[in-house]
């Protein structure tokens, strides 16, 4: 039966997915209240770290990184060269692919950055899921992100605090990427550990002693993602979702974060630098909901959407 779901598993974590990758797109177009999308980026980075240590504590633990980076690269690779493309065509400026070291760690297109950061941090699922089994082993964890959070979370207010991903102001890019999304990913994974040893309590003080010190520090929307983030968390997870909709929905996310430049190049070509943000948005969105939608449907493009 579609409405029945395993023990444990929330229908409304798939929900979370979907919004937070419209968060995205709308933060992209600059839409009225874009800084959603520190919101929306929190959530992709949690939700990514969470699922990560559900399914490793579901499977033998064998060869975890390697197969989760194997199937996170093939994409990253595959949309590096369809956005070099796209650029090409589409755009009037581009990324010193090549010329600048750094951009390997992105591609063609700012918003990849995030592929090769998910490979890269899973690495720390099996050592966080494996070394952390008591109340005491997680109270040392969650000390461990304050000592990590609060000076990347300085470093990240270096930054342009409303656009960090156009002005990365002393760091190049993707650092400024990566100090903000550091801390949460081991937030999303300590949370997770933290649901097993029923301690979630410990986690969320973790959270709002670091947002908490960093309003303080540099007082903008960013310093308080991570409370925000688990208040928006545990709110939703609570929502009880029989139906199977959330994650049919939640199965176009990735796509639609993946394509969804490609679109908003279309829609500013189509409708000038002068159209309205709200509208460029919702097209953006919706076609690339169409292309996922579309593409996931040809066998060989299943793997990389």
């Amino acid at each position: 039966m579609a409405g029945v779901v395993k023990a444990g598993y929330r229908r409304s974590v798939d929900l979370m997915r979907f919004l937070a990758a419209f968060g995205i797109v709308w933060d992209h177009a600059r839409a009225p209240f874009a800084d959603i999308g520190y919101l929306a980026l929190s959530l992709f980075l949690v939700l990514t770290s969470f699922l990560a240590v559900g399914s490793f504590e579901r499977s033998d633990g064998s060869r975890f990184w390697i197969a989760r980076a194997s199937r996170i690269a093939l994409p990253w690779l595959v949309w590096c060269a369809v956005f070099r493309v796209v650029v090409e065509v589409l755009s009037d400026t581009a990324l010193p692919l090549l010329s600048d070291p750094w951009t390997l760690l992105i591609g063609p297109s700012i918003h990849l950055w995030f592929l090769p950061f998910v490979m890269v941090a899973l690495v720390v699922i099996p050592v966080l899921s494996r070394g952390i089994r008591t109340p005491r082993a997680l109270a040392v964890g969650c000390a461990g992100l304050v000592v990590i959070s609060l000076p990347l979370g300085l470093l990240h207010a270096e930054v342009s605090p409303l656009a960090w991903f156009v002005n990365a102001g002393p760091f190049p890019q993707p650092l400024p990427q990566w100090f903000y999304s550091i801390p949460l990913f081991l937030f999303g994974a300590l949370l997770a550990i933290a649901r097993r040893l029923e301690a979630s309590w410990m986690v969320h003080v973790t959270a709002a002693v670091i947002s908490g010190t960093l309003f303080v520090r540099v007082p903008e929307f960013a310093s308080i993602q991570m409370i925000l983030t688990a208040a928006v968390f545990e709110a939703v997870w609570r929502i009880n979702i029989t139906g199977r909709w959330p994650t049919v929905l939640a199965g176009y996310a990735f796509g639609i974060y993946l394509v969804h430049p490609a679109w908003m190049l279309v829609a500013f070509k189509l409708f000038g630098p002068e159209v309205d943000r709200s509208a460029a948005a919702l097209f953006t969105f919706a076609t690339a909901w169409a292309a996922t939608w579309a593409l996931q449907r040809l066998p060989f493009a299943r793997q990389v959407i």
